[in-house]
């Protein structure tokens, strides 16, 4: 009974509204309005015309609710188990190009002490080709383009497989991926091979700072979409303890 209530609410809100109209217009008619003379010739008629529509939309709407929305909600529910677990490794992926670089500084440091105004500074630090500590690929340590790389990877493997199921998928969901997937970020990735003039990330902080936009984005649809289905992803990371 407290699914049948939950599903009842997630119907589409113009469909609830003329439910609601047809049972108060049903009710109008059948119980008040037949109490009284035709105001006009035909108005009994027509009233009855009103109240055979009414009962044809709500017995519309159960069997549209019992067959069709139910059996949605429940294929909803579903694949966002599986939804929960990608969009988190989108997530998980888009933090760690930042975190590593945070912990140099502060080993306990996370993704959310990043101020995005030192992003270009933080950035200008790092030499691309310069090992990352803490962190490894595979059991052994990598420079920041290997892991950069690796991240880069994740996320693409992660986007791929919640494309494959796109017809199951909420359309703003495939919106922010699709923002993602073609953001500067991704689309200029070979500047970071083929520039040479500068060594470090700070040739691609703007393309980042755009990213990280398009990533909070889909962290607020993730946290009011998909949080009850947040599963642990941190078996790809290889982060290493002290």
């Amino acid at each position: 009974m407290k699914n049948i209530r939950k599903y009842f609410f997630r119907v589409r809100k113009d469909l609830l509204i003329l439910l609601l109209v047809a049972f108060l217009t049903y009710f109008l008619i059948e119980f008040v309005l037949t109490r009284y003379n035709e105001i006009f010739s035909g108005a009994y008629k027509i009233g009855q015309f009103f109240t055979t529509l009414c009962m044809s939309y709500i017995s519309a709407f159960i069997f549209y609710f019992i067959v069709v929305h139910i059996k949605n909600e429940k294929d909803r529910e579903n694949i966002n188990e599986y939804l929960g677990l990608k969009v988190s490794d989108i997530l998980t992926s888009a933090h760690l190009f930042i975190q590593p670089i945070l912990q140099i500084e502060n080993k306990k440091a996370s993704f959310d002490s990043l101020d995005v105004r030192h992003l270009h500074k933080l950035l200008s630090t790092i030499d691309r080709s310069g090992k990352v500590s803490h962190y490894s690929i595979n059991g052994e340590e990598a420079t920041w383009m290997d892991w950069w790389e690796y991240l880069k990877d994740s996320t693409f493997k992660s986007l791929k497989e919640i494309y494959i199921r796109y017809y199951h998928v909420d359309s703003e969901l495939i919106k922010l991926l699709t923002r993602i997937e073609n953001s500067l970020f991704f689309s200029q990735w070979d500047l970071l091979y083929y520039n040479q003039h500068d060594l470090t990330f700070g040739l691609y902080s703007t393309q980042i700072k755009m990213y990280l936009i398009h990533i909070e984005a889909l962290q607020e649809y993730h946290d009011k979409n998909l949080t009850g289905y947040k599963s642990i992803t941190n078996e790809f990371i290889g982060y290493k303890q002290e």
